[in-house]
């Protein structure tokens, strides 16, 4: 009978959820590719590559936030079985992601959790999936259960300092693209990043500078044809003041209005005007004629200047 070469453990772990990890950034479960991740499940013990592939994942399941899968330790390896007895025995407990290849992230506030530092993860799975003593990720255990049978997380077990390395892999090829930039030299990136960030402010203070002039192109066009509205004497100060604030961001509404308001004339106008008339009751427009009157006449008093037309020449009456 040959002996096995591997062994499938009946032990759930979690391999990933959406707290925040000691990086101070997460990985939303939403966004993980989880086909990616069934393409080659593998794992090591402790990230360590060097000493080979240690476990294989199997019965992926998702439960919430909660990402949960099956060990099948691979007793080829020098510490296979070591590492099965460890896991049997409570000693193993622990998953952690690696190699996280990440697609899209986000600085977003609304996707922010207390004491979370960096950006959300929100398009991303793992290259391995490895055993670990103490995870990146408090919630990535196997399932442990207290003395009354619930369940509990490694972080609510006493506190300690926790060293552990992972490695995240960002997608360097696509932001090198994106600046047009061969892979090379950083400073390059750095400098086209940085021009990018200058050229952003610049538009911002262009776009506050056409939005100043577009506001004083209008204050003006309002005032002007609040000066012309009033020297035609179309409109009181009162109302002058009043339309100015009332169409102060409307002026081709201002001016719809004025061009159809009548010229007022006030008492004291016309009162002058008929003081300035008397003089001429009675004379004839030969009489006026004679005076060299009827020039001013005609500018000052246009309805004298009509009547005595039409009674000189009765004839050319205007229809």
């Amino acid at each position: 009978m040959s002996t096995p070469t591997f062994k499938k453990i009946d032990k759930e772990f979690c391999i990933t959820d959406d707290s925040v990890n000691v990086y101070k950034y997460r990985c939303l479960t939403a966004g993980l590719l989880l086909d990616e991740v069934k393409k080659n499940p593998i794992g090591y013990h402790m990230h360590n590559r060097e000493k080979g592939v240690v476990v294989r994942w199997e019965d992926f399941r998702i439960d919430g936030d909660k990402v949960f899968a099956t060990p099948v330790v691979n007793l080829s390896h020098p510490e296979g079985q070591s590492i099965a007895d460890q896991i049997e025995s409570g000693f193993l407990n622990a998953a952690s992601v690696g190699k996280i290849k990440v697609l899209e992230a986000s600085e977003a506030k609304s996707l922010m959790l207390p004491g979370q530092e960096r950006p959300t993860v929100t398009k991303w799975f793992p290259r391995e999936i490895s055993l670990v003593d103490i995870p990146g990720n408090f919630n990535a255990l196997a399932n442990l259960f207290d003395k009354d049978d619930n369940e509990l997380n490694l972080s609510d077990l006493s506190n300690y300092t926790i060293e552990h390395t992972m490695s995240n892999t960002l997608d360097a090829a696509k932001i090198l693209a994106a600046l047009n930039l061969k892979d090379g030299d950083e400073t390059e990136v750095v400098t086209a990043i940085n021009n990018l960030v200058e050229k952003a402010d610049k538009a911002d203070g262009l776009e506050k500078d056409l939005e100043a002039l577009k506001a004083e192109s209008v204050t003006k066009q309002v005032e002007d044809l609040i000066d012309k509205g009033t020297t035609d004497k179309k409109l009181t100060v009162e109302l002058a003041t009043q339309l100015k604030k009332s169409f102060a961001e409307n002026p081709d509404g201002l001016k719809d209005l004025i061009d159809k308001m009548p010229a007022q004339v006030s008492v004291t106008d016309e009162l002058k005007n008929k003081d300035g008339q008397e003089k001429y009751n009675g004379k004839t427009w030969d009489d006026l004629y004679k005076s060299n009157d009827l020039p001013t006449i005609e500018k000052q008093f246009p309805d004298l200047y009509e009547k005595l037309r039409n009674e000189k020449f009765p004839n050319l009456k205007s229809n």
